[in-house]
Formats: C-alpha cells, sequence, structure tokens
C-alpha cells in the first residue's frame, strides 16, 4: 500500500513554518520516485530518497498551501490526496500542506459538545424571562415550562430558561460523558431565545446569568482541562444593535457607513430578514470595531477566557453586502484571534464545498455538513436536510466522503467539526424517526470518522423532536429542551455513546489517524484508519454482512477474532501486530 496524510512519519514537522525545510515521506514498498510539487506556477521534480519504510525528499516550504504529489517510477503512478493515479492529476488532486498557524494541538480529534443555551439547563429561575417582557417582530416573547414542547409556529419567541449556569451544573455529567469543549450558539443579549441578533457584543444577556456566570463557566471549565468556543456572528448584527439604530437615524453617521444601503432605502440583509443587517466590511470603522481593533468582540472574548470561534455563516462575510474579500477576512480574524489566545480554534460555518476556503489558509476547518453529515444521514434515512426524498447507495456515500476528506488540507482532516446534528438541521433520531440501531451506527461512524466529533446536545440520550414525522422541520423544533429526568434517557444509547467517545480518545488510529478505503458494497460501507503503524477497520452494515478479518481485536467488545465474521451496524477492528 502506499500512504500519505498527516502524521510524523509522512510530514516532519508536522506545522512547518513558511520558508522552513519540511520532510516529506510516503509509506511504501517503492524504492525510487519523485516528489513533483508545484511552484510559482511551473511543476518541479525532485527525486525520492529509499528509508526504512518508504521514500522521503526535503523541500523548502516556500508557499502555504504547498502542493505536491509523488510519482512511483516502477510502479508508474502518482500518489495523490485521491489515491494513485496513471496520469498526472490536476493541482486539485495534489496534497495540501498548510504553514504555520496551523490547527491548535487540543483541538485535533477533540470531543465536542455544542449546546444551545436557552434548552440545557435552568441553572438560575431567578433570571428567566417572562411572558410579555418584551416584544419580538411585534410580538410578545413567550416564557414556556420547561417540559412543554417546542411550538412551530412560535419559533424564536419562545424562553424556557435555560442559562449558563445550568451548564456549569452539568460539567460532571459532561465530563463523565468524555467531553473535551464545549461550542455554545451566540450568548450575547438579544431579543430573540436564538439570540443569533445580538443587541450588544459586549454582555452576556443577563437571561443567561450575565458576564458573572461566564467567568464562572470558563474557570469551572478550565479547571477540568476543557474548552470553550462561542459562536461568532459577525456576518451580521440585530437590528436592535445601536450601531445600526445611529445608521438608521443620522445617514451622515459614521456607522451609516458599517451597512449596505440601497438607493430605495433598503440594506443588506442576511436572507433578506430585516432584523439582522449584514456589516460592509469595505469600512475600516467596520473592521476597526469588530475585529481588527483591541475593543473588537473578536479579540475581547478570548481575553476573557474563551477558547475560540465557530464563524456564523463564514461564507458569507464579506464587503457592499456580498461575499467579496471572503478570504482575506476569514484570514484576518483567524490572525488576530491567534494574537489574542495562542492556541485559539476558530472554525467556520461553511455549509457547502469547504475546499476553496480552507485551502486559502484561512480558517482550522469548519462544520462538516457537505463532506459527512449530509451524505451519511441521507444514507441512513433516505432524506436530505429539506425534507426531501434521496436514494444514496453505499458507493456514492463513500465517494463523497472519500472526496471531500481527500480535498482537505492535511493539518485540517482531524480538525473538522464532524456532526450529525445542529440546532440548524433536524434531529437525527427524529429523521430516522426513532429507529434506535440507525442512531447508533449514526454515532458510531460520527466518532469512527476522521475528524473532531460534534456532539448536540441531547443526542446522547434520544432527545427527539415534538413534531410528527410526516411534518419535516429543523428548526426551531430540534431545539427541544433536555430532559433531565433520568426515566426519560435512552440508557442503550448513552452507553453506546460513552463507549464511542472512549475509543475516540484512547485509539490513536481513531483520533488522529488518516483515511483509506477498505471495502464498499451496497449496504456495507468499510474503510481503513490508520496512524503510526496501529490500523483499525470500520465497518458500517446496514443489514447482516460477512466480512473476512486478518486476527484482530475487537474494540466494542475487546476480544480477539479473525476469519469470517458478520457484522451488523457498526464493527471496529484493531489489527494484531
Amino acid at each position: 500500500m502506499h500512504y500519505h496524510d498527516w502524521e510524523a512519519f509522512c510530514v516532519e514537522p508536522l506545522t512547518p513554518e513558511l520558508g522552513q525545510e519540511v520532510v516529506l515521506r510516503v509509506r511504501t514498498p517503492a524504492r525510487k520516485g519523485l516528489l513533483v510539487f508545484e511552484q510559482g506556477g511551473e511543476l518541479e521534480r525532485k527525486p525520492l530518497q529509499a528509508v526504512s519504510g518508504g521514500l522521503e525528499a526535503r523541500i523548502a516550504m516556500h508557499a502555504s498551501p504547498l502542493r505536491y504529489c509523488f510519482y512511483l517510477e516502477a510502479e508508474r503512478v502518482y500518489l495523490t490526496s485521491a489515491g494513485v493515479s496513471p496520469t498526472l492529476p490536476r493541482y486539485d488532486r495534489f496534497f495540501h500542506l498548510l504553514a504555520q498557524p496551523s490547527v491548535p494541538e487540543w483541538a485535533v480529534g477533540a470531543v465536542f459538545y455544542q449546546i444551545f443555551p436557552d434548552r440545557f439547563r435552568n441553572g438560575n429561575p431567578h433570571n428567566d424571562p417572562q411572558s410579555g417582557q418584551w416584544l419580538y417582530g411585534g410580538k410578545p416573547i413567550i416564557k414556556k415550562g420547561w417540559d412543554e414542547p417546542v411550538a412551530p409556529r412560535e419559533g424564536a419567541l419562545q424562553h424556557y430558561g435555560g442559562d449558563l449556569e445550568g451548564i456549569t451544573q452539568s460539567l460532571d455529567y459532561l465530563q463523565a460523558l468524555g467531553i473535551e469543549a464545549l461550542y455554545l450558539t451566540p450568548i450575547f443579549p438579544s431579543p430573540s431565545s436564538h439570540r443569533y441578533d445580538a443587541s450588544d457584543y459586549h454582555r452576556v444577556d443577563p437571561h443567561l446569568g450575565g458576564e458573572a456566570a461566564f467567568d464562572r463557566l470558563v474557570q469551572a471549565l478550565h479547571q477540568r482541562g476543557m474548552r470553550l468556543v462561542l459562536d461568532g456572528v459577525f456576518n451580521h448584527i440585530g437590528n436592535t444593535h445601536p450601531d445600526f439604530q445611529k445608521a438608521l437615524s443620522d445617514p451622515t453617521s459614521p456607522e451609516a457607513g458599517m451597512f449596505t444601503f440601497h438607493a430605495d432605502g433598503s440594506y443588506a440583509a442576511f436572507y433578506g430578514v430585516k432584523t439582522l443587517p449584514k456589516l460592509d466590511y469595505a469600512n475600516p470603522l467596520t473592521v476597526e470595531r469588530w475585529v481588527d481593533g483591541p475593543k473588537a468582540p473578536l479579540r475581547y472574548w478570548l481575553r476573557r477566557g474563551a477558547d475560540g470561534w465557530r464563524l456564523d455563516v463564514a461564507h458569507q462575510i464579506g464587503e457592499g453586502g456580498t461575499n467579496r474579500k471572503n478570504l482575506e477576512l476569514l484570514r484576518q480574524m483567524h490572525r488576530n484571534s491567534r494574537e489574542e489566545a495562542l492556541e485559539a480554534l476558530v472554525f467556520g460555518e461553511l455549509s457547502f464545498d469547504t475546499t476553496e476556503t480552507l485551502r486559502a489558509h484561512t480558517l482550522d476547518g469548519s462544520m462538516h455538513y457537505a463532506g459527512f453529515a449530509h451524505p451519511v444521514m441521507e444514507w441512513l434515512c433516505g432524506q436530505n436536510v429539506l425534507g426531501w426524498k434521496v436514494q444514496v447507495s453505499t458507493p456514492a456515500l463513500w465517494e463523497t466522503l472519500w472526496d471531500h476528506y481527500a480535498a482537505l488540507p492535511l493539518q485540517i482532516r482531524q480538525a473538522m467539526y464532524t456532526l450529525i446534528g445542529s440546532h440548524d438541521i433536524p434531529r437525527p433520531l427524529w429523521r430516522l424517526r426513532g429507529d434506535t440501531e440507525r442512531m447508533k451506527l449514526a454515532l458510531g461512524l460520527l466518532f469512527a470518522f476522521p475528524g473532531s466529533p460534534g456532539l448536540y446536545y441531547g443526542d446522547e440520550i434520544g432527545l427527539n423532536q415534538a413534531n410528527p414525522y410526516d411534518l419535516f422541520n429543523g428548526d426551531p423544533m430540534c431545539r427541544g429542551t433536555f430532559p433531565w429526568d433520568e426515566a426519560r434517557w435512552n440508557p442503550e444509547l448513552l452507553s453506546w455513546t460513552k463507549q464511542l467517545i472512549h475509543l475516540k480518545k484512547s485509539v490513536p488510529a481513531l483520533r488522529r489517524g488518516g483515511l483509506q478505503p477498505l471495502e464498499v458494497r451496497e449496504g456495507l460501507l468499510g474503510f481503513k484508519r490508520l496512524y503510526a503503524g496501529e490500523e483499525v477497520w470500520v465497518y458500517a452494515a446496514l443489514e447482516p454482512h460477512l466480512v473476512r478479518l486478518p486476527p484482530v481485536q475487537d474494540l466494542l467488545t475487546g476480544e480477539e477474532t479473525s476469519g469470517w465474521v458478520r457484522v451488523q451496524g457498526l464493527g471496529l477492528y484493531r489489527l494484531r501486530s
């Protein structure tokens, strides 16, 4: 087998500085070949030298990304990011290696837990919003009881009283589950329960406990060695924000230039929603106030103890109401974050193709919707994220997973925020119509696939949605409250999730390993995870399949086995040396 991915044997150092010499190696029985790389618009070639375990070449990190592939002379093939090819591939199929700054070490393969604060736990009922306390969209807000179901037509008017104190009180539970980092949807003051339309980016919403509750949460997390990533809504703000109110009231004010107003008096807004005016980063004042200046929220909350940002609709941020200069702005946001905190993690909500953005040395990764969440759930449930009927074959699933993985820069492959559920899409158990076995398989793929798995709150205990299966709906129905009565939990799912998290954290090939094809036939997906000589075979079977194994340890049972084995659901097997 010919193999090259992000591990110490293949790339040394793993995160080179620009201009530094880097050693590139390929694991292979081949003894002769060439490193083929792009430099200055031309293709250059350098002989590979035979070393123990493969071939290597040394090259200066002259660009980021550095683009290269390997030519193996006797075999007459190129080794590319997508596998072997008899012909010279497009640059798109070259390996892409980034220079520093790269993904912080703590985030590689880290286990995340996403929380929608209003719905997780009410730690202090005294700070709850009350029905009718203010208007949102011209309608009075609604305070609901914790166990009341979410109503589809009441949307962001519904407030349940979850807060940061509730999260702090739940850290024993989260740590026992195996969680290493939290990602919180927005926590700043807002008239809505989702808070993506904040009115102040320098305070924590008092109904979440304010700054004191934030400080206590950060301290408690860091004492446990856990991290906190906040939701950075820097594409748009709420229309109640003072900057936008000044812009509306005085077209000659400096603030007016921070937004994109049209001749008819309208203005650019997120998906045209007028409560969400887009920030215009063509204006230097916008850049200073939001991402660059000493008081910019991007910097401020990292100084206050946050460990990183998830950038909301990262692909939309730009100038003039568009995404113009998007890559430059993302690069600046990443750089400024690292200036404030050397180990800050900055990943984006990139809902579609991530390739252009992540290869441009911008962010540490993205939410892995297109390359994991969507194809996996479509394969398992026969509907896409919009509710359309689809039919994804197992070969088509693998082709999509592999295509997206191969396109990623090497350092980012193990740090993609990999998910099956979030606050924006229907809950996986609901999409699977309550099928616990298929839910276990979805979770199994989440923790067996490369990346940093992000578990949406409640999925581990079987939290479902209140709407009937035939009434397709994501937001707001996927945002139900966490039931703290353990009698309402699915103990089988919880135990399964804990086991998967333990394996993710304790088996190096599952946490940091590369990806290689193994076996695909209809109803059976098989792939390999490899790291530093360790090899794990992963199977996902929709129905019983026989697979032939070399001597292995079954990671789910601890037993050793070999030969023909019946697999249904998830199979995890570590090859015995």
